[in-house]
């Protein structure tokens, strides 16, 4: 069985320029992605999808955090694959968490039963030849110096890494301001925008000191977390009403519902909280540059 294989930080030096740093971002995107698709077409170990999927989700996120910096239509080209990508595994990825998250063994195995279609065209994805060039076609057109006329990409990283995280940051107030954590589809939102900052400041991290960066990405990581979970609820409440359809599973079914009634009440307040907690923080984009003042 091949392994499940996490994201790995690429090396880029401190006086990097902004050009190489998003060519190495693609390669670590692509080491992630590439180290999944085989595990993820066997379908043996659900981990190695969802690594799959973070992979794909990191170069789409590369691709945006270093927008400024590229020819714009190539780039939303390459993104609408991905996301074509993204959105045909997700079924099996649904299914994968219901299966994973359930105890019920009726549920589990109705829900294995229906998830044979996913899990199929998943595998068919896999081994297409558009799932083989599209990522591998973004790595191929970076290194062709693929820079929108005017930009530098010899700029220094921090420089640019503070115009990318600030434009990714107001994004990310101008959902969250006004959220119901009680609103599916409103914290949905907020979760995709917690994510593009999130990874975009992992794009930028060798420009930083260590100690100034990883307290903002833990309670940054802490707020994906939560609203991850709360995702997942949702998802499971909307194959739960598929699988409900048997008579049998009734009874098991409106157990689960009220299971994850109460865990995303205590999970609302857990995403305010959190939400409070990273607004709190300075940045640490910001931190740097007025360290460089005062110095």
């Amino acid at each position: 069985m091949t392994p499940p294989r996490r994201w790995s930080r690429p090396g880029i030096a401190a006086g990097a320029g902004a050009g190489d740093a998003f060519v190495a971002n693609v390669r670590a995107a692509l080491r992630q992605i590439g180290a999944n698709a085989a595990g993820a077409a066997e379908g043996r170990n659900p981990e190695c999808l969802h690594q799959l999927r973070v992979g794909l989700r990191r170069l789409r996120s590369t691709l945006r955090a270093f927008r400024s910096l590229l020819r714009r239509r190539k780039s939303a080209e390459f993104d609408r694959h991905l996301r074509e990508i993204l959105r045909a595994l997700g079924a099996a990825r649904d299914w994968d968490v219901f299966r994973r998250s359930r105890r019920d063994g009726d549920l589990v195995l109705a829900a294995w039963r229906k998830s044979a279609p996913a899990r199929r065209r998943a595998r068919d994805l896999l081994r297409s030849a558009f799932f083989q060039s599209a990522p591998r076609g973004v790595l191929a057109w970076a290194k062709t110096a693929p820079w929108r006329a005017g930009a530098d990409p010899g700029e220094p990283l921090a420089a640019f890494a503070r115009r990318a995280l600030r434009r990714l940051q107001d994004s990310l107030r101008e959902d969250a301001k006004a959220v119901d954590w009680h609103d599916a589809a409103q914290r949905h939102k907020v979760r995709v925008k917690v994510k593009r900052l999130r990874y975009g400041c992992e794009c930028f991290v060798p420009a930083f000191q260590k100690h100034r960066t990883r307290p903002y990405l833990k309670r940054l990581r802490k707020l994906q977390q939560i609203l991850g979970e709360m995702n997942d609820i949702t998802v499971q409440r909307n194959l739960l009403r598929e699988l409900a359809r048997d008579t049998r599973l009734r009874r098991p079914a409106a157990a689960l519902r009220a299971d994850l009634a109460a865990r995303e009440r205590e999970l609302n307040g857990e995403a305010a909280r959190a939400w409070v907690a990273v607004e709190s923080m300075k940045p640490f984009w910001r931190r740097a540059a007025a360290d460089r003042v005062r110095g």
